[in-house]
């Protein structure tokens, strides 16, 4: 009976020679799209071989080349050139060509997952130790590539320190790229804050559910007393839409998910913004004028473009009210206003918020987050709002300022 001797994994005893420095994973990507990357560009005469089980980072160049013209051959246990799997966590990238050859290999059993033990040759005559190992368990003629891919500068020092050097300033790089304590501590923090945030926003929910069952009882009362009034029906609908905004918006914070921006009518959103303003004007000797008539659709997260729209309102609606007095006629003799209207400008939708109660101070302050002139403002409301219409590819801005009248636009594309 024959006796059957199986193949060592010389290739990892080939990189224990070289006794080089472990080198980071990432700072290996590098060096395989530093050898890759000119042949797959300008494709010439050569061969890839290359035995890489994890191509994650590398695998649209790995693509590349096997659409090029270059012929390459898989060595991966799945690969099927092997005849025996003896080289288990150890891989390899050879590229062969007239002008240069590279050799890198490299195991991934290291104490550390982010990093491993390397061999690298590059236009060298030891070149031949590699592939010879290679050769030995494969059923590919590397024998033939040896004999064709000689580059004339068979052996430089230089070049070969160089080349060294090159690796370790990649891996200088790549361990300040890759997650360091300081990096992992930060995002453990953030874990810890989106965790707070979560369970906030939960409470809040709660608080929420219960304005939404008193709504229900509301609706509920009205109905069995026979109580028509218009008033009220409409203070509940606007209740249960703004306790439904108000859970939408907690849900998207506890997903921290990104605005979901889907086409939807102007003059629909308006209206349900309108309605929702109303509450505002209660007790004011304030108009609210709406000229609705714009009929496009334009692509926003419904619950943001509405609160948005809300809080111009709210604003314009509150600077008639500084020192607590209702107001007969604004300084002009006019009588206060506050007006929602909507245009449409070629390509874009533009809904305009205005008012005659006078002009703004420090205009250029009025996006700065924490900036307000309100006692009890928090200096968000148009901070919030401008992101939340410019993460809808809007704009907001202060179009007009003076002592006659003050107007925010709001100006999104328009679709269909």
């Amino acid at each position: 009976m024959k006796k059957i001797v199986r193949q060592q994994n010389y290739l990892k005893e080939l990189i224990e020679s070289q006794a080089n420095p472990i080198l980071s994973k990432s700072a290996l990507k590098c060096m395989m799209r530093a050898v890759l990357e000119p042949l797959v560009n300008e494709p010439e005469e050569g061969v890839v071989l290359h035995r890489i089980e994890n191509k994650s980072g590398i695998m649209g160049l790995i693509k590349r080349l096997e659409f090029s013209s270059v012929p390459s051959f898989d060595f991966t246990d799945e690969g099927g050139h092997l005849k025996e799997k003896v080289w288990a966590n150890t891989e390899f990238l050879c590229v062969l060509t007239h002008r240069f050859v590279a050799i890198i290999i490299w195991d991934n059993k290291t104490e550390n997952k982010n990093f491993v033990r390397y061999y690298t040759i590059f236009n060298s005559r030891v070149q031949n130790e590699a592939l010879d190992i290679i050769d030995r368990n494969t059923d590919v003629d590397i024998k033939d590539f040896q004999e064709r891919f000689k580059p004339d500068r068979r052996d430089n020092p230089l070049l070969n320190v160089s080349i060294r050097k090159l690796a370790e300033n990649f891996d200088e790089a790549a361990k300040d790229a890759v997650l360091g304590f300081a990096q992992i501590q930060s995002e453990k923090e953030e874990e810890e804050i989106s965790q707070n945030t979560r369970a906030v926003a939960h409470e809040i929910k709660n608080q929420l559910s219960i304005c939404d069952l008193y709504t229900e009882i509301i609706k509920k009362t009205c109905a069995k007393n026979n109580i028509d009034n218009e008033g009220i029906l409409n203070a509940v609908k606007c209740l249960s839409k703004a306790v439904k905004m108000a859970g939408n918006s907690l849900i998207a914070l506890k997903s921290t998910e990104k605005s979901v921006i889907k086409p939807y009518k102007l003059k629909e959103l308006i209206n349900s913004a309108s309605d929702l303003t109303k509450v505002y004007f209660e007790g004011q000797n304030v108009e609210c004028i709406v000229e609705n008539d714009t009929d496009v659709k334009i692509p926003v997260d419904e619950n943001k473009f509405i609160a948005a729209v809300i809080n111009l309102v709210k604003n314009a609606s509150e600077a008639f009210n500084k020192e607590g007095d209702v107001l007969e006629v604004v300084s002009n003799g006019e009588k206060p206003y506050v007006k929602i209207k909507t245009e449409d400008e070629n390509d874009f939708a533009v809904v305009k918020i205005s008012n005659n109660a006078g002009k703004i101070k420090n205009p250029e302050n009025i996006f700065r987050e924490g900036f307000t002139t309100k006692s009890s403002g928090s200096g968000l409301g148009l901070v919030i709002c401008k992101k939340s219409i410019e993460e809808m590819y809007g704009k907001l801005e202060l179009e007009k300022n003076t002592d006659e009248e003050v107007i925010f636009a709001i100006k999104i594309a328009k679709v269909g």
